[in-house]
Formats: structure tokens, sequence, C-alpha cells
């Protein structure tokens, strides 16, 4: 019983640890924040992609996949429109990707 209840500690953890990375590097990404507001906050200091440098489509794309699965489509509609504005063509994305992606 300890055992799964390590785990589940541990998952929680996880998903803390993810939704984290995804919000600061939202803030980031869309200049809500900078750098050094969210480094310092004190706080685990995780991100999608490295701080210093611009998300590539692939990131971009995980962070609107993980808004649209917590329902935050405000947030998936904006890094979607930040996409779309790096000159990445979401027709060449696989299907369901594009779909997801468009449906924001």
């Amino acid at each position: 019983m300890e055992e799964y209840i390590q785990k589940q500690l541990k998952r929680e953890r996880d998903m803390e640890l993810l939704d984290l990375a995804n919000n600061n590097s939202y803030l980031l990404v869309t200049g809500r924040k900078t750098l050094d507001e969210i480094l310092g906050k004190g706080d685990d200091q995780s991100f999608v992609s490295m701080p210093d440098e611009t998300p590539s489509s692939e990131e971009l794309l995980q962070m609107i996949t993980y808004f649209i699965e917590t329902e935050e489509y405000e947030k998936c509609a904006e890094l979607r429109d930040i996409l779309i504005g790096s000159g990445e063509l979401l027709e060449d994305k696989s299907e369901t990707t594009a779909s997801r992606t468009t449906s924001c």
C-alpha cells in the first residue's frame, strides 16, 4: 500500500511540474513576464523549452496540446496565433495535430 501511495505522490508532483513548465513557458512566450520575474518567484523554474531561446514549433504545439487538455482555450488560442505568426503552416502537421490546434 505504501508503494502505491508513493507512486501517487510522485505522479502528482510530476503533474505539478508539467503544469508549472507549461505556464512558465506560456508567460515567457507571450511576454506577460520576463525570465527574471519568473526566476525571482523562488518556485521551481521548469520550462517546456530553454527559457533563453525561442521555442520551436514542436514546443509550441506541445504547449497548445497541454492547454487543450486542461481546457485553457484562451492560452491555446494565443499560442496558436504565435505559431501561425512564426510562419509555421498548420497544414504541414499531422491531421490530428492540425485539427486539434485549429480548434482552439
